[in-house]
């Protein structure tokens, strides 16, 4: 019997899809007549013909010389060799290829049958997702693929892709492929042949484009996925490896040369990304001036990329797989879903915002819309019988009206795009018209960074007309107009004269006259330009436009807003204005005509089209001038200036009442329930949200708004306390000497320093002044600014570009209480010192239960100090027993111990007392620590997180995590990544249970995915105005330590602390895997135990004094690399004994609590431990690329990240020592504890001798420099009481100023040139916080331009220095100075040229507003 013919049509149907998708990607191929209009394309073309093959291997190797070498890796070398090696093969057989033209038309038909490839990619991808069990589901997979292929074959910018040789097609290709390829991986007994895919599919695409790095997730899903699946984590491993050295071989055979030519490549790479990112200026990128990432990409791609019906359906789709993903039924489709997560999280965050770079995720969310549309066509909803008649009659047209609409929306759009080159190129056109109307011999002109017009067309050549020229700087001939240029005199001189010269103005795109409107401060000149075009006012008149937009069946749409490359190569707008004959105008009369109105920017003053001007424009200006003067707002007078101590402790108090019912929600696992928290989040949300009020212009930020928001706190607080008033009356009933014992600890630790500030209470010193007058300046001008950004008082006219809001929130407790800033200055410092100190105790009190411990966990994070005091101390003491005199204990050395570098530990810190944002941050840090601690807790209910749900207080805990993150990346932004990370491993640890149990896995997993995103992302939301006016500057990247630290230096700063953490390894090595084996192996004792520890003691201690010698990485490696070990399989006993516990029943509650909560306690010191052992690696092998360079390179990283190291090595510490003692015993834990109690003691020598060293330094101040006045001041909290004593001229000067002076107008005063800063510059500014036209140059240039600082250098010499009244008098109104002050410093800085000083006794438009003792201050009316 003859077998029956079977016809697979569905697979037909998909054959005849890709086929239609190829024809209409190869309609219309040579729509620009051999013209190159695309440049990208032009610039491949380029390097394409120029490529041969080497004539030996030699030539090969040798990449400076080899032909086949592109020298242009701006795309992949891959695209290129393809289309040479074909190119060559076809010329053989059709020799008219043999040109640019017929090489771009091969090219172009290989992008499109690449994208063709992606049509049948896409289907086949799509079956293979929906495909799983049962006919029915083959069914579905095959309609799934079926509408997908439909979709992308119709897809408008894929069509339009796939008329250019780009890359870009090729690139899709690969992605495509290899997503399929690691999609079959999860589930195929073929692994190795699907990895060799997925390895050449990745090694091909980046080959093609660097930005295909990213598709290294989705094979790590798939490989994770394959693991989830098998249970076989070896083989899966196999797999992976096998598929990234795949990627690595094909990388390197199809782009040879980024090994053989790789600093050329990583170059070039560089240089794209920097473009990418913004930090590079080119012209073709000004366009995305002022766009909004994301947004911009999103826009684009639902109105023309994929058209607005598959728009709509792709981003309904991805809503439904985010649907799926959450009920654990997305399966393979979480390798589809990563890849366009990760890829447009990267790419969709980039300053440059081309279409194409999207390109990569089209056929993706397009098979994600198809899914989703097929899933919702076939979906039965149950609807009881009888009921809802019409809407069960109803829902069938809906789904297929739903398919419908997106497929004929669809492929209208896509024809509709198509339809363009059914029509001569507009620049085609628009040459026709100039051959047609323009005489040859006519002169034209066109605008730079676009092509001239006409082009050549048949036997029409451009040569017929002549292009009017200028010479450049170079004095070389150019043409065309310097549009991009910078706006200056010079360019309008230049446009004048060649707008008079020219008979006709070509634009053949609308690049040039988008894009500069974008960026109006840099280009008011060329927007000038543009406008007088336009409206016919340069005395040319607009003869001819060409637009060709998408269109059909008499429908047009207008795509010209969407993104300049959309339309910009193939159907542009063009345009042609002609001269007025006549011309109305001469050179100079047009000249004035364009700059008429026309304010130029400053020389030098272009910036990038990233960058921020950091400057006010002059309303804002204005808007700073309304708060009352400094002595108005802090009156000398008033009760709490004669009790600042006490009214400062008061208003902590209170903030803190009003902030504990909420605290007392959270923080429920901590034995004070938060109380010491509550002062610290007191003082942070009163701060925000006067901040807040102030950025958005809402309330200024006066004492009344800071009332206001303590109002709105205490209503807050009444309404929290009322909501749970019976817990918090119980808990107070029971728990008050708890309360009070905290209470008591803030205080004693408040009042202590607050004693040492008031012994040396100088806010600067000529010999170790610090930062102060910064710092002081900052406070200030935060409190002479009415709204955020607070003003910039060493540098008028702009705004602090640092991270200022610690300023903020200590400004915010001196408005709040009307204490003057000099004073409150020195009880900021004890605040912070109490608060941190307080703050570690609680924390280590909660998992310690022993207030010994807790206290020494305080004593650790907040007043021990490192061995350098001992060391200082033993060298005092052999002087003496030389019967010499022993040299005086320097404690500035203490800071210095690796050459180079700043070596700060918390209490020198708060002891040297500037206010600098790492000081600021200490208690901000160590509360983040404690929110750290709170997440490893249940949440409530005993109940353990399993699979994403959360409970209210968790809500809150991360709501208040993300604020705090927040907070710490605006006051010091250097310790945002020690705590992004170790809130990551926290909240990772909370969400491993779930994650644990497979049930939930999925569910679990993407909980905390986003759970630590939206922590992330609330943590920028919150502090949106502070980035919207940051301008990050000098940061490069991370560079290699070429320098390290030596071992005797690092063990003098962190001994103590590498002591504690490798005796806890130790300790845990030995009873999780040494002990127990030992035990099995040989015959155990009381005896034997003993002497196997302390054999094990003796070898461990042998080879890590053998590594340590080594070299300190290794040592710090081989800690940090046991440390891990012993966590990840601590992780592993903690999970299985939680999911014993949930399984045994018969176990108490109270039980359970006890084993989660000893569980916790063991991960929390080994997060702290590990974080800061890493800290401590990390800075040995790369540092942070700042303004820092030669030596002092790695000077910021270890300064700021060393802090943060002390921090958590000191309450891990705390927590490592409990642990340690309550397992040894015997004669271990005496020898243990007896060298412990040495180091202890060697690093608390600096706690009274450096403090004893610290407040010295006012009386040898006395001695050194003999004061104007008695410098018997001390005991005082007047921190300008020094200014009296030593300057009383510029006292009495700076105090009618704060007397006398409303708003912020801008004065003058002496300026700190480089390398000059610290010393008695900046003055007037500092205690006023009235802007400085410049003040310590230096430090102005590491916050913003160098050019805007260096000129105001130069100015104010000149404004001091010379004799030209009307020189000065010019700069003086430049810089919109109001008061001109001259005193003995300034007549010390420009007394060679006295002429100069007294040039402001007869100048015009001043007059002396003050005058006394020295010090004169004119005001410039």
């Amino acid at each position: 019997m003859p077998r029956k013919l079977v016809v697979r049509w569905k697979p037909l149907a998909l054959g005849g899809l890709v086929l239609f998708g190829l024809a209409l990607r190869l309609y219309g191929l040579d729509w620009d007549q051999g013209n190159s209009f695309h440049p990208d394309e032009r610039q491949i073309l380029f390097h394409v013909t120029a490529l041969s093959w080497p004539t030996n291997p030699a030539q090969f190797f040798d990449a400076a010389h080899s032909p086949l070498n592109p020298h242009f890796f701006a795309y992949g070398s891959f695209p290129l060799y393809l289309l040479a090696i074909i190119g060559n093969i076809l010329i053989r057989f059709v020799p008219s290829l043999n040109s640019l033209a017929g090489l771009t038309l091969v090219g172009r038909a290989l992008s499109a049958l690449f994208d063709s490839g992606t049509i049948l990619l896409t289907g086949w991808l799509g079956f293979l997702l929906t495909a799983r069990n049962g006919r029915s589901k083959r069914v579905h997979a095959w309609g799934v693929a079926l509408l997908a292929a439909a979709l992308v074959a119709f897809t408008p910018f894929q069509i339009q892709q796939a008329h250019f040789y780009t890359v870009d097609t090729v690139l899709l290709f690969f992605v495509v492929l290899m997503l399929l390829a690691c999609v079959v991986l999860i589930d195929t007994e073929k692994p190795l042949l699907w990895s060799l895919i997925a390895g050449a599919s990745y090694g091909l695409a980046l080959a093609t484009k660097v930005s295909a790095a990213p598709l290294a997730v989705p094979l790590l899903v798939a490989v994770l996925l394959r693991w989830y699946r098998e249970r076989d984590l070896w083989l899966a491993l196999v797999d992976f490896l096998f598929a990234a050295l795949v990627c690595l071989v094909v990388f390197f055979v199809a782009q040879p040369y980024a090994l053989l030519d790789w600093q050329n490549f990583i170059s070039q790479v560089s240089e794209q990304g920097s473009l990418a990112r913004g930090t590079l200026d080119l012209p073709y990128v000004r366009q995305f001036a002022g766009t909004t990432p994301y947004v911009y990409e999103a826009r684009n791609m639902l109105l023309w990329g994929l058209g607005l019906a598959l728009g709509v359906a792709a981003f309904a789709g991805l809503l439904w797989l985010l649907w799926l993903l959450w009920k654990n039924r997305a399966g393979s489709w979480l390798v589809i879903l990563s890849w366009i997560l990760v890829y447009s999280l990267i790419v969709g965050g980039f300053y440059v915002k081309f279409m194409r770079y999207m390109l990569p995720v089209y056929p993706l969310v397009t098979l994600i819309a198809a899914a989703a549309l097929v899933a919702f066509a076939s979906h039965s909803l149950k609807i009881e019988q009888g009921k809802h008649i019409a809407l069960k009659k109803l829902l069938p047209v809906v789904r297929m009206g739903a398919l419908f609409l997106v497929l004929a929306g669809t492929i209208f759009q896509g024809l509709a795009l198509l339809n363009v080159y059914s029509q001569p190129n507009t620049r085609i056109q628009a040459s026709r018209w100039i051959y047609s109307h323009l005489a040859p011999g006519t002169v034209l002109t066109y605008e730079q960074w676009d092509d001239p017009l006409p082009v050549s067309i048949g036997s029409d050549s451009p040569m017929r007309y002549v292009q009017a020229t200028y010479n450049d700087a170079n004095g070389q001939p150019q043409t065309g107009l310097n549009l991009y240029g910078d706006d200056t005199e010079e360019k309008a001189r230049q446009l004048a004269s060649m707008l008079t010269t020219a008979r006709a103005i070509t634009m053949p795109t609308d690049r040039l006259d988008k894009s500069i409107p974008r960026l109006p401060s840099r280009y008011p000149l060329t927007i000038r330009y543009y406008q007088l075009l336009f409206s016919g006012q340069l005395g040319f008149h607009l003869a001819a436009q060409f637009e060709n937009h998408p269109n059909l069946l008499g429908i047009t749409l207008d795509d010209s807003d969407a993104d300049e490359s959309y339309s910009v190569f193939d159907h542009p707008t063009a345009r042609i204005f002609v001269r007025e004959n006549p011309y109305p105008y001469t050179t100079e009369q047009l000249l004035q005509k364009l700059m008429q109105g026309v304010q130029l920017p400053a020389p030098g003053a272009q910036l990038l089209p990233t960058q921020k001007s950091l400057l006010f424009n002059a309303q804002q200006i204005e808007q700073y001038q309304s708060l009352p003067p400094l002595n108005e707002q802090f009156p000398v007078g008033s009760i709490s200036n004669m009790f600042p101590a006490v009214f400062w402790w008061l208003a902590l108090l209170l903030l803190g009442w009003f902030l504990y019912p909420l605290a007392f929600w959270l923080f429920h696992v901590f034995g004070d329930r938060g109380y010491i928290f509550s002062k610290l989040l007191g003082a942070l949300l009163l701060a925000y949200l006067a901040w807040l009020l102030a950025s958005m212009h809402i309330l200024p930020f006066s004492q009344l708004s800071l009332w206001l928001v303590a109002a709105v706190l205490a209503l807050a607080g009444g309404l929290a306390f009322f909501h749970q008033r019976q817990a918090m009356l119980d808990f107070l009933r029971q728990h008050w000497r708890k309360l009070l014992l905290c209470e008591l600890l803030f205080s004693l630790a408040y009042i202590a320093f607050v004693g040492i500030r008031a012994l040396n209470p100088d806010l600067w010193n000529p010999y170790i002044g610090g930062e102060k007058p910064m710092e002081v300046a900052f406070l200030t001008a935060v409190l002479r600014s009415p709204y955020m950004p607070p003003l910039d008082p060493w540098f008028a006219g702009g705004y602090i570009n640092y991270y200022y809001y610690g300023y903020v929130i200590v400004g915010a407790l001196i408005k709040l209480t009307g204490i003057a800033p000099t004073t409150a200055f020195n009880l900021a410092i004890p605040t912070l010192f109490a608060l941190t100190f307080s703050e570690a105790v609680v924390i280590v009190y909660v998992f310690a239960r022993s207030l010994p411990i807790a206290l020494l966990g305080g004593y650790f994070a907040a007043l021990i100090g490192n061995f350098d005091g001992f060391i200082q101390l033993k060298g005092q003491l052999l002087a003496l027993l030389v019967h010499i005199q022993p040299p005086a204990f320097n404690y500035w050395q203490s800071s210095r111990i690796i050459p180079f570098t700043i070596n700060e530990f918390p209490f020198w810190s708060f002891l040297f007392a500037d206010l600098h944002p790492h000081v600021m941050d200490m208690p901000i840090a160590v509360f983040m620590l404690g929110i750290i601690a709170a997440l490893l807790f249940p949440s409530g209910g005993g109940q353990l997180v399993s699979d994403g749900r959360f409970s209210r207080r968790a809500w809150g805990l991360y709501a208040c995590a993300a604020f705090v993150f927040g907070t710490i990346a605006c006051v010091n932004t250097w310790d945002m990544p020690v705590y992004a990370l170790l809130l990551a491993a926290a909240m990772a640890i909370r969400f491993l249970p779930g994650i644990w149990q497979m049930r939930s896995f999925w569910r679990a997993a993407l909980a905390l995915l986003l759970t630590l995103a939206g922590i992330y992302a609330l943590g920028y939301l919150f502090y949106l105005p502070f980035y919207m006016w940051y301008q990050q500057l000098y940061v490069y990247g991370l560079g290699l330590v070429t320098q390290g630290t030596t071992q005797g230096a690092f063990m003098t700063i962190f001994g103590l602390w590498i002591f504690l953490a490798a005796s806890f390894f130790l300790l845990e090595l030995y009873r999780r895997w040494i002990g127990p084996r030992l035990s099995l192996r040989f015959s155990y004792s009381q005896m034997n135990s003993s002497l196997y520890a302390i054999v094990y003691t003796l070898i461990c201690v042998a080879i890590l004094g053998v590594v340590l010698v080594l070299g300190l990485k290794l040592f710090l490696a081989v800690l940090l690399l046991a440390g891990w070990l012993l966590f990840a399989q601590k992780v592993k006993v903690w999970l299985k004994n939680l999911s014993a516990l949930e399984q045994t029943s018969s176990i108490g509650q109270q039980v359970t609590d006890k084993v989660i909560f000893l569980e916790q306690k063991t991960l929390y010191t080994y997060l702290l431990l590990i974080m800061g052992v890493g800290i401590c690696l990390g800075i040995e092998i790369v540092y942070i690329r700042d303004f820092m360079s030669g030596d002092n390179e790695r000077m910021n990283t270890v300064f700021k990240f060393s802090i943060q190291a002390w921090l958590c090595l000191a309450l891990g510490g705390a927590l490592a020592l409990q642990h340690i003692w309550h397992w040894l015993s015997g004669f271990g834990r005496r020898f243990w504890s007896t060298g412990l109690a040495a180091l202890i003691v060697c690093c608390s020598v600096f706690l009274i001798e450096g403090t004893t060293a610290r407040i010295s330094d006012h009386e040898l101040w006395a001695l050194t420099q003999r004061p104007a006045v008695s410098a018997n001041y001390t005991p005082t909290l007047d921190g300008f009481a020094f200014v009296r004593s030593w300057y009383p001229a510029d006292a009495g000067a700076i105090q009618w100023l704060n007397t006398h002076v409303a708003g912020s107008p801008v004065i003058l005063e002496a300026a700190a040139p480089p390398g000059l800063s610290y010393k008695w510059f900046g003055r007037v500014s500092v205690f006023t916080g009235l802007p400085d036209v410049l003040g310590w140059a230096d430090h102005e240039q590491e916050q913003r331009y160098v050019d805007q600082v260096n000129s105001r250098m130069t100015d104010v010499d000149i404004i001091y220095s010379t004799p030209d009244a009307a020189q000065a008098s010019a700069l003086l109104h430049f810089y919109h100075v109001r008061y001109v002050y001259v005193g003995p410093f300034e007549a010390q800085t420009y007394g060679a040229a006295r002429q100069g000083l007294d040039k402001f006794k007869h100048m015009a438009g001043l007059r002396v507003a003050y005058q006394a003792t020295g010090v004169t201050i004119y005001e410039v009316v």
